[in-house]
């Protein structure tokens, strides 16, 4: 069945485009009494659904920043209109062949669904790639850590799902080893952030994912509906019809297991001694902290361990060139700032700038921008004598703000998770096989979120 795509006439798009959408799980049929054009992100939101349909495709271009911007702004007016679509999808298709690289999965802080998990794990799992999950919102955005039964099915459909959290994930995608094919990433209500996505990455198909829920009745009942849908899904694709008398065969009779003697019973496994018992624990809310201001670096130590820490600086534009170096040994709890105004090796390189950014609750200062960037972050754990027993360099996502998480930290000094922090969500395994029709799963599934929103809005 597929999710409903509507295209522009089928003369103006490549021929292999349409194929390929449709292997996806795309049901695509071409629109002849509108004209959807690249830069009409509102208007194809609007058409799809004038003709019952959860996604657009539209002709890339080769607009610039600004231009597609202004086309996300209208997308976002487009999706706060009246309507009981709990879901938009806007497919870009690459101007050249798609790379055979991973389909990325973009989840930024302020998502309040988790759709984009879903159509990502549709590609992937038709496109034989992996998965990497770009993740703002942690946990509760996750679909590694969840318990919830349509994330554990959609990650367990494609070959492989590795999820890397990241406070500004827009902006981390050269964090990723191999260039993305595909790029799924989610447009929470005002957001812009995806411009640069879409102008950095012409050869790779990009799904934008507008929650118009969210967008139109707020990001309460954004989260009540997009939980009723995910459940939709996990009741959909797990339910599987009952067998016909014929399709039973009959149970072998079963030979009698001979008994195991007591003292050759399998033993209970033995947790692992620690590596490092004489060093303090972990607790789950350490963190070493990093970054990088206008005029200074500034470093925190958050944990109970007595830390050394190397930090590697210089230009965005030569991540191989230090230009300086910044050391310093912290106790716990001590936090240290260093100036760089007057470092002589980043002369010349600009810095960069304090933005307010504003939040649901709140505003804050972070620092954006500007060439200078920190190039290597490197932790080093000491013991009372100040020996070392740990240490890891770490390459930090954006270069100015990085955290090293008591998950990390465990990791380092080799010690299980699960004694030293508390321990996250379970992970999972799927209870059945996944549904082939990922797309068309998750179209039924909406269809349940349609009809609350319907009742809603009566």
């Amino acid at each position: 069945m597929g999710i409903s795509a509507i295209a522009p006439p089928l003369a103006l798009l490549d021929p292999t485009l349409l194929p390929r959408l449709r292997s996806l799980g795309f049901d695509v049929r071409e629109t002849t009494s509108h004209t959807l054009t690249a830069d009409g992100f509102g208007d194809a939101l609007r058409i799809a659904e004038t003709e019952s349909a959860v996604a657009a495709i539209l002709p890339r271009d080769d607009a610039d920043r600004p231009a597609v911007t202004e086309r996300l702004v209208d997308a976002a007016a487009a999706a706060d209109a009246t309507t009981s679509a709990p879901l938009g999808l806007l497919v870009l298709p690459a101007r050249t062949a798609p790379l055979p690289g991973p389909v990325a999965v973009v989840t930024p802080a302020e998502t309040v669904s988790a759709y984009e998990l879903y159509v990502g794990a549709a590609i992937a799992s038709a496109t034989d790639r992996r998965v990497v999950h770009l993740n703002g919102r942690g946990t509760p955005g996750s679909a590694v850590h969840s318990g919830i039964a349509g994330r554990v099915l959609a990650r367990s459909a494609s070959p492989q799902w590795r999820e890397f959290p990241h406070a500004r994930p827009e902006r981390s995608l050269h964090t990723v080893t191999s260039r993305p094919g595909a790029i799924v990433v989610a447009v929470p209500p005002g957001s812009t952030a995806a411009a640069q996505i879409i102008v950095d990455h012409p050869d790779a198909d990009v799904i934008l994912v507008i929650d118009r829920a969210h967008a139109r009745h707020g990001a309460a009942v954004a989260q009540q509906v997009a939980s009723m849908i995910e459940l939709a899904f996990s009741l959909g694709a797990s339910t599987e019809p009952e067998p016909t008398p014929a399709d039973v065969e009959p149970e072998e009779p079963k030979t009698p297991e001979p008994e195991t003697p007591e003292s050759e019973a399998p033993q209970e496994p033995q947790a692992p001694e620690d590596p490092v018992p004489d060093l303090p624990g972990i607790r789950a809310s350490d963190v070493v902290h990093m970054r990088l201001t206008s005029d200074a670096l500034e470093v925190t130590n958050r944990t109970a361990q007595h830390l050394r820490l190397r930090v590697s600086l210089g230009s965005a534009a030569d991540p191989t060139d230090v230009r300086a170096v910044f050391a310093c040994d912290l106790a716990p709890r001590e936090a240290r700032t260093a100036p760089t105004s007057a470092v002589e090796g980043l002369a010349g390189i600009e810095p960069p700038v304090a933005v307010m950014r504003h939040w649901s609750h709140e505003s804050v200062e972070v620092f954006e921008g500007g060439r200078q960037r920190v190039l290597e972050f490197h932790v080093t754990v000491l013991d009372a004598a100040g020996d070392v027993r740990a240490e890891r360099a770490y390459r930090p996502g954006n270069g100015l703000d990085f955290f090293v998480t008591a998950r990390d930290l465990a990791a380092l000094l080799g010690r299980s998770v699960a004694r030293s922090v508390l321990p996250e969500p379970a992970v999972l395994e799927a209870s059945g096989a996944p549904p082939k029709d990922l797309l068309g799963a998750l179209a039924s599934a909406l269809a349940v979120g349609a009809g609350v929103l319907d009742a809603r809005t009566r």
